[in-house]
Formats: C-alpha cells, structure tokens, sequence
C-alpha cells in the first residue's frame, strides 16, 4: 500500500513539473546575433553585409576579405585588422538602437565607396 502511494506521489510531481513553463535561461535569450561581412565582392571597393538591420546589444561580425587588395572593417568603435585576400576575423560590439556607420579604414578605400550603416532596432 504504501509503495503504492509512494508511486502515485512521484507520478503527480512529474506530471505537475511538465505542465510548469521553465523560463528560459540567461544565456539563450541573450544570444549574440551573428551578421556575415564580405569584403571586395561584388567589386573591389564594396562591402557586403548579410543583414541589412539587427537588434540590439551584442553582435558577432565574421568578416572575410575577398578581394585582391587589404582591407579591414570598423564598426561600433571597434576594427579588425587589415586582411588579405582570402583572411578571416571575428569581431563582436555592442550596439545601441538607432544605425551605426561602418568602413574599410585604409586610406581612400571609404570615399571610393567601402562604407555604409547598418540599422540597429
């Protein structure tokens, strides 16, 4: 009898343990958002972006040089390093709402069009 109750105990908090929502833990809802950056393609002096806007806070950029010149990538006060063709960096911000310029740094690589805003909501 008393294994009996015993069991049916244990059945009624599993049961109850399924129905209650667990809130969800820390590290999943503040996931970084990932945006994927191609530079020198589709031109020379272009820099392509996989997102055209993001939310805010934490961002992850995975910047790749695929052009044949050096370029870098700045955004959010922060900057790779110069990259040659076929290089890879990691860069991660922190962003505010509103939109955040970014550019190659490299002298006359912005004002022949490698720069542009990236929208943070």
């Amino acid at each position: 009898m008393r294994r009996a109750l015993a069991l049916c105990g244990v059945a009624a908090l599993a049961a109850a343990a399924a129905v209650v929502p667990r809130a969800a833990s820390p590290d999943a809802t503040a996931a970084a958002t990932a945006v994927g950056v191609t530079l020198g393609k589709p031109s020379e002096m272009k820099i392509t972006l996989s997102k055209r806007s993001v939310a805010r806070g934490s961002v992850t950029f995975k910047v790749v040089n695929r052009g044949k010149a050096p370029h870098d990538f700045k955004i959010g006060g922060k900057k790779t390093a110069s990259l040659k063709s076929g290089q890879r960096a990691t860069l991660r911000v922190r962003l505010r709402k509103g939109r955040s310029a970014y550019l190659c740094t490299l002298p006359g690589h912005a004002s022949a069009g490698m720069k542009g805003s990236l929208t943070v909501k």
